[in-house]
């Protein structure tokens, strides 16, 4: 399989389908494969599927059909949640060559060797230790996988179904591959998991297994930022939140999913919360950590969703300051408790509230980076580019907000620029202070 072989990899979905995407990388270009050179058509092509949503099944789908039919003659992998969820559909797509579920990523550079060009949906492993080496492309911002699966059984979510219970990834390993990608020139680490406040629950823990891990992650020499992907409120104890108050190196934002505002929607979702416990979580963890930005998701259009339950979401909303959001129109996933349930909102609702609060998000979000201006960033430096005959780096603030700014020869280096404007979803530097 390797020699001159090349791959590529399409990722939709989540930050833990990008772990698992780079992991696969490394898996391959363990092998010797080499990744395509931009213009050139790979021998291998990887779709990282997801099926969170009706939507995103869709893009899947769109991916797997143009992967085919960009790449003739590639070795065409399907391979995530909707390869989990519905691989006969997958099947009948022409050109596909290997499915594999979510528990086979890790099995993945074997498959590709040990069976034919066609394959059924493969029984490969669990959970193994990180590979010995990096090989791939090392990035200065890197994820790091530390559990997977879900025991929530949330009434509108199928991730239970394609990702299996919780399963969290050995301590030792974990700090062993971050070592390793610092080494190899990553400055920051994303801890990634579906339920990633239950690491180590799995084996009889609480979140204390989480605050032991960033502790000696913490330990890394040149591990300049550590980043949680997504946790919910009720594992922001004051443990957790004390933790990230009093070392620097925790990035001062976190994603906390809220889904509605409304306790009886929560309640209906089989959510994990009751409002007011995740309002007094969120409020705490902004009073004790300074410069806290807070993130969320939120679906519209549950059932039985009434106006006065979607008032209330904004009122969170107004409430809580989020410096994003990310919303979703409820749409019924097969299997799960919420797509036999009855009053559905009708698409014109969904799609007007959904509108009132992406509007109401683009509001905050802009007072948000307006905040931003006239004041020194620190920026760790993720990517340079030419653009129209000048050097442009671009990269992260510990609250996560992209900054642009000409510069040259920083990549992976924190730098402090000043805010100037507002940019797209960002902002662009003026002056570069400290380099």
């Amino acid at each position: 399989m390797a020699g001159d072989k090349t791959y590529s990899f399409t990722t939709l979905g989540c930050r833990l389908n990008q772990a698992e995407s780079d992991s696969m990388a490394e898996q391959l270009s363990g092998r010797g494969l080499r990744p395509a050179a931009d213009g050139t058509l790979p021998d291998i092509v990887v779709v990282n599927t997801c099926t969170v949503t009706r939507e995103a099944t869709k893009a899947s789908r769109m991916a797997l059909r143009r992967a085919v039919k960009k790449n003739p003659g590639a070795r065409v992998v399907a391979i995530g949640c909707y390869a989990e969820s519905d691989p006969d559909e997958i099947a009948a797509i022409e050109g596909v060559d290997v499915i594999l579920g979510n528990d086979h990523k890790d099995g993945l550079a074997d498959a590709l060797v040990a069976r034919p060009p066609t394959a059924p949906l493969l029984q490969i492993g669990g959970l193994r230790a990180p590979a010995e080496t990096v090989t791939a492309a090392p990035r200065v911002r890197a994820n790091l996988k530390v559990q997977t699966g879900c025991d929530e059984w949330c009434a509108f979510c199928i991730i239970p179904m394609t990702r299996g219970p919780l399963r969290s990834l050995e301590e030792d390993g974990l700090v062993d591959e971050a070592r390793r990608r610092v080494e190899s020139g990553s400055r920051e680490v994303v801890l990634t998991g579906v339920h990633l406040g239950k690491y180590g629950y799995d084996h009889g823990g609480d979140e204390r297994d989480l605050v032991r891990l960033l502790r000696r992650l913490l330990e890394i020499e040149d591990l300049e930022r550590i980043r949680l992907s997504s946790i919910l409120s009720a594992h922001l104890t004051d443990e957790v939140i004390d933790l990230i108050a009093t070392e620097q190196r925790i990035c001062r934002y976190l994603h906390v999913p809220l889904q509605s505002g409304h306790g009886e929607v929560l309640a209906a979702m089989n959510r994990p919360y009751r409002i007011a416990d995740y309002v007094e979580r969120v409020e705490l963890a902004a009073r004790r950590i300074d410069g806290l930005a807070l993130a969320t998701d939120i679906i519209v259009g549950f059932p039985t969703e009434t106006e006065e339950h979607f008032e209330a979401t904004l009122e969170v909303v107004r409430r809580i300051g989020f410096s994003k959001l990310h919303v979703f129109r409820y749409s019924p996933r097969a299997k799960t408790a919420a797509a036999d349930m009855p009053d559905a909102v009708h698409p014109d609702v969904k799609k007007d509230r959904s509108k009132r609060l992406i509007a109401l998000g683009n509001e905050i979000r802009r007072r948000f980076l307006d905040a931003h201006l006239d004041r020194e960033l620190e920026v760790l430096v993720e990517d340079e580019r030419v653009v129209d005959g000048a050097s442009v780096c671009s990269g992260q603030t510990s609250d996560f907000v992209r900054v642009w700014f000409e510069a040259e020869s920083l990549l992976g280096k924190t730098v402090t620029v000043v805010g100037h404007e507002v940019r797209a979803d960002g902002i662009r530097g003026g002056t570069l202070v400290h380099a």
